[in-house]
C-alpha cells in the first residue's frame, strides 16, 4: 500500500471511529446503560477526541502548507471533531478541543522558526538512521524547568474556587503535554519503542495528578472513580496518538532538526575507486 493510501486510510478510520463512538454514546445514554458501560464510553470517547485534537495541532504545526490556508482548515477540523463527538457540539466542547489543538500548533510553529529548525522530513527509501536514546544535561534542566513552571501554575490554580475553571486550566495543558511527548517518541530520529515505553506509562500518571488537582480538593463524590477514568483516558489518548503517528512513521516521515536533515539527506560522496 502506498504512503498516501495509508495516511488516507488513517484519516478515514479516525472519522469513522469518531462518528461511531459518538453515535454509540448517544444511544447508550438514551437507553440507560449500566455504569460500567458508561465508564468505558467516557474513557474511549474522551481519549479519541483529544487524540484527534492533538493530531490536528500536529498536522497544522508541521505542515508546509501556507499558514493562511492551514488556519481555516484547523478551525473546520476542530468544529468537525466537536460536532461529531458531542452530538451537535457546544461552545464549551469547541473551546476544550481548541485549547488542545491550537497550543500544539503554536509550539510547533515556534520550534520550526527557532534555531532548532524543527521540520518533518521524508527520508529516502532504505535510509536508516540510528540515534541512541539518552538524556543530556540540557534535557534534565529543561525537564526541571517544565516541572517548576507546572508546580507554580498548580499553586495558582488551586487558589481558584470554581471547579469548571480549574478543570479548563488543568486538563488541556495535560492533553497538550501528552501529545507533544508522544510526537517526540514516535516521529523522532531513532527507535520509537524505548521512548514510548517511557511516554505511555507517564501519560497514565499525568491523568492521576490532573484529576487530584481538579477534583480532590473539591471533595467531589466518586473521586476514586474519576481518578481511574481520567488516568485511563489520558493513557489511551497517548496510545491512540502513538499508533496513528507510527502509521505516519511507516511512510518514511521523521521529525528532525535543520542540522539533522542536512546530514541525513545529503548525497553520499562518490568514491574514487568507483
Amino acid at each position: 500500500m502506498s504512503s498516501k493510501a495509508r495516511i488516507g486510510l488513517l484519516v478515514a478510520v479516525h472519522i469513522v471511529a469518531g462518528l461511531l463512538s459518538a453515535w454509540y454514546a448517544n444511544t447508550a445514554n438514551s437507553h440507560g446503560m449500566s455504569p460500567a458501560v458508561d465508564e468505558l464510553m467516557f474513557i474511549g470517547l474522551y481519549a479519541l477526541v483529544y487524540a484527534q485534537a492533538g493530531l490536528i495541532g500536529i498536522w497544522s504545526g508541521l505542515s508546509t502548507t501556507r499558514l493562511e490556508w492551514r488556519l481555516p482548515a484547523v478551525v473546520a477540523a476542530t468544529a468537525f471533531v466537536c460536532i461529531a463527538n458531542t452530538g451537535g457540539g457546544t461552545r464549551v466542547a469547541f473551546l476544550w478541543i481548541a485549547l488542545v489543538a491550537w497550543p500544539i500548533l503554536l509550539v510547533l510553529i515556534s520550534l520550526r522558526h527557532s534555531r532548532l529548525g524543527l521540520q518533518l522530513a521524508h527520508l529516502p527509501n532504505g535510509l536508516t538512521v540510528s540515534k541512541r536514546f539518552q538524556f543530556t544535561i540540557r534535557h534534565v534542566l529543561l525537564a526541571t524547568g517544565v516541572v517548576a513552571v507546572v508546580l507554580g501554575m498548580g499553586r495558582g490554580v488551586r487558589s481558584i474556587n470554581n471547579l469548571n475553571t480549574v478543570a479548563v486550566m488543568t486538563y488541556p495543558p495535560c492533553f497538550v503535554m501528552v501529545e507533544l511527548a508522544t510526537l517526540w517518541a514516535t516521529l523522532g530520529v531513532g527507535r520509537p519503542l524505548p521512548r514510548l515505553a517511557v511516554v505511555v506509562p507517564t501519560a497514565f500518571g499525568v491523568g492521576t495528578l490532573a484529576t487530584y488537582n481538579v477534583y480532590g480538593r473539591f471533595e467531589q463524590a466518586g473521586f476514586g472513580s474519576l481518578w481511574m477514568l481520567w488516568s485511563a483516558a489520558l493513557g489511551l489518548q497517548a496510545i491512540i496518538t502513538a499508533v496513528s503517528l507510527l502509521v505516519v512513521r511507516s511512510c518514511g516521515w521523521r521529525m528532525v532538526s535543520g542540522a539533522e536533515s542536512t546530514v541525513m539527506l545529503a548525497p553520499e560522496p562518490i568514491s574514487a575507486e568507483k
